[in-house]
């Protein structure tokens, strides 16, 4: 198998590199060169070629707040071979985000807001309404699976299974936002999907979003409500930093039980147990020691 995927990677770069001066791998589907008419990119790969078409489109149409695409010196904006898809995001220089530091957390919130300023009304048929009952309840399935399969303290288990009655709890009230994404698929409402401190690039003057693989249409609350979850182990597990933004959005996020409760579910400890298999040891020693603070901001927004 991976002599397969050797010769198949090998055949695509034969494919493209052409189109460079110098192309040197970042990861699986990055890559960074300088092309021939010598703008530096990053080539970025995907299995579907609508994640490509969907940020080349965001990229023409947010271009205030999403990363820059542009063609590979042929004019073509995609390139395929054997099923995988390559597209080039332009190099910019700087920092992806901090969410330790308050000023970053307030960059990234106001981005995102600027990002949904964008690119509502948007129309596109490589961008799609998201469920999120449905995504968190695969998740869930997924986790709990995983952990059936692990080797586990007693200690470790009864953490893990708090959590697990936490994930179905939230899961259980989450019908009525049903018509909030139906009424966001109308208003087509993007949302960026994924904005996580290192899908953001920070220089002196400029902050854009990149990866937008999971852009889709849904209320733009789930963005703000994502970033919250990611913040909160920085703000001691409160909310008083959202609480009078400027962002109506944000504020809607705090003001509805049925939005604010959606912040129990503990996305970010089954995402990293799903994802980092061999750093779930870890992740239990700090879901354990921020387990005080973050039950009782559970128990708060679901009592």
């Amino acid at each position: 198998m991976q002599n397969h995927a050797k010769e198949k990677e090998d055949g695509i770069l034969e494919r493209v590199r052409p189109f460079f001066l110098h192309l040197e791998r970042v990861n699986s589907l990055v890559w960074k060169g300088k092309l021939i008419t010598g703008v530096s990119v990053y080539m970025k790969g995907s299995l579907k070629k609508e994640s490509l078409r969907k940020q080349i489109y965001l990229s023409h149409h947010c271009s205030d707040s999403f990363i820059t695409f542009i063609p590979f010196p042929d004019g073509d904006w995609l390139k395929e071979d054997g099923g995988l898809y390559f597209a080039c995001m332009k190099t910019m220089k700087g920092r992806m985000l901090n969410y330790s530091l308050k000023e970053d957390r307030l960059l990234a919130i106001e981005k995102v807001a600027h990002f949904h300023q964008e690119s509502i009304g948007l129309v596109s048929k490589d961008i799609f309404p998201v469920s999120l009952t449905r995504k968190w309840t695969n998740r869930l399935i997924r986790f709990k699976k995983e952990v059936g399969s692990s080797l586990i303290s007693a200690n470790e288990k009864q953490l893990i299974q708090y959590y697990i009655s936490v994930g179905e709890e939230v899961i259980s009230g989450m019908t009525a936002i049903e018509e909030l994404e139906r009424n966001a698929l109308r208003d087509k409402c993007i949302v960026h999907g994924d904005p996580a401190h290192h899908n953001f690039i920070f220089s002196t003057d400029t902050l854009l979003l990149i990866d937008g693989d999971l852009a889709n249409y849904a209320p733009h609350e789930y963005d703000f409500l994502q970033l919250m979850n990611r913040m909160l182990s920085h703000c001691n597990w409160s909310l008083d930093e959202w609480s009078k933004s400027h962002i109506p959005t944000v504020r809607h996020c705090l003001e509805n039980p049925l939005l604010c409760r959606l912040l129990a579910y503990p996305a970010d400890f089954y995402r990293e147990w799903l994802m980092n298999p061999n750093g779930r040891s870890a992740l239990l020693v700090k879901v354990a020691q921020q387990n005080d603070l973050r039950s009782r901001f559970i128990n708060s927004i679901l009592k």
